[in-house]
């Protein structure tokens, strides 16, 4: 079942030209980011994670956010874990761009949940059209922007759609050089509704696991 998900979300059309469709999704609803995605456990002193580890971690946090009625599509770019500290690593990773397309007004409040058990530095939020903000999601010492408290926030400015702020290159990827946020993004929007019987069935089961 597992294995299911991790190639549902592979195959998913990765292009990078779609940044009318984000700005659209972004202007109408609360959006954001988030990775299962880390180098090691335990504020990065315990086990190593492999790539198949992040993969199945990522897998069970798409099936949690679309049980959850959530828009999803892949997003791929380079985090820097424990940021401004002498522990500081450059993590290639797989995120989702996540939507709000049923405005219930819970998704702040969710991603926080979620990043705080897979042990992210931050997740990234925004209200309809609004201001992004880095937000602290895990306990460790050295995670940006938090230091070891859950909620901080670092703001990082609307999204400009066009040559990359320099300040948030670091946090963000990019489409060649026209997206401060971005670097390759799915063209449609995942949903719970649009998923096959079978598809719906295995992540209900992931889900609820999560």
């Amino acid at each position: 079942m597992l294995k299911e998900i991790i190639e549902n979300v592979k195959n998913s059309s990765i292009l990078e030209s779609s940044l009318s469709r984000i700005w659209e999704h972004y202007t109408k609803h609360q959006t954001g980011t988030i990775s299962a995605f880390r180098y090691a456990l335990d504020c990065n002193e315990g086990k190593v994670l492999s790539k198949k580890d992040n993969q199945e971690r990522n897998a069970e946090l798409y099936a949690w956010l679309l049980k959850r009625g959530y828009g999803l599509t892949p997003i791929k770019g380079t985090y820097i874990e424990n940021y401004g500290t002498k522990d500081a690593r450059e993590v290639d990773e797989e995120s989702y761009f996540v939507v709000d397309l049923k405005d219930k007004g819970n998704l702040k409040k969710d991603l926080i949940k979620i990043g705080l058990k897979y042990e992210q530095d931050s997740i990234t939020f925004a209200e309809p059209g609004g201001t992004y903000y880095l937000i602290s999601s895990n306990e460790c010492p050295n995670g940006y922007p938090g230091k070891g408290k859950v909620g901080v926030e670092v703001e990082l400015g609307k999204p400009s759609f066009g040559k990359a702020n320099k300040d948030t290159e670091e946090f963000f990827s990019k489409i060649r050089g026209r997206g401060f946020v971005f670097k390759k993004i799915g063209e449609n929007l995942i949903t719970f509704d649009k998923l096959s019987r079978s598809e719906k069935f295995s992540v209900t089961k992931i889900a609820e696991c999560v």
